[in-house]
């Protein structure tokens, strides 16, 4: 999770969060979240100027492209390409900001065991951050290996890590579709994990 370009002098990471749906279709959309401190107040200024905030979506459009093409993701093997289909940028109280992001993603699943690997680059968390991963009703995770604390939640993966945590490196999720789709009519309720 990086995206360190906004302006480095005036506002400062304090916190991300990153959300992945995953279907069974194969497609993943995720929502990213980056949180500054702006005590400075440019990303005031920004906001208040249609010219500037185009720019700096554009900007920050373009650089966290850059770094999620240095990333490699796959899917059961074959390489995906994540792709940014918007982003905006939002005031989050007088001294605090978020850049936002819609990213997405697919490849092919199958019945039974499926992977999701990624490689990126190593380093330390500048900042907290943490990830949930939501995959189809009635999915099982098998393995998460990975270098960030995590809970496994029934098919729900919670993952976590502190400012200064080594995060990064290999990263792979393993786990069971569900072998009957989802049926659409059927009533969702959240399930304890040990139930």
């Amino acid at each position: 999770m990086s995206e360190r370009d906004v302006s480095d002098d005036l506002v400062e990471p304090i916190y991300a969060t990153a959300f992945f749906s995953v279907a069974q279709t194969g497609e993943v959309h995720e929502i990213l979240t980056f949180e500054y401190s702006d005590p400075e107040g440019y990303y005031a200024r920004v906001l208040a100027d249609d010219t500037l905030f185009e720019a700096e979506v554009s900007k920050v459009w373009s650089n966290m492209q850059y770094f999620l093409d240095k990333e490699r993701v796959e899917i059961n093997g074959e390489r995906v390409r994540a792709i940014i289909n918007h982003v905006d940028i939002m005031a989050r109280g007088a001294k605090t900001v978020a850049t936002v992001f819609v990213i997405d993603f697919a490849g092919r699943f199958m019945r039974g065991t499926n992977r999701i690997e990624t490689w990126i680059e190593e380093e330390e968390a500048p900042y907290d951050f943490d990830i949930i991963w939501r995959f189809p009703v009635g999915s099982k995770v098998l393995e998460v290996d990975t270098q960030l604390d995590y809970d496994i939640l029934g098919d729900i993966i919670v993952l976590f890590a502190e400012r200064g945590q080594r995060v990064g490196g290999y990263e792979r999720i393993t786990f069971e579709m569900p072998v009957v789709p989802f049926d659409t009519r059927t009533e969702v309720t959240r399930i304890a994990p040990d139930e």
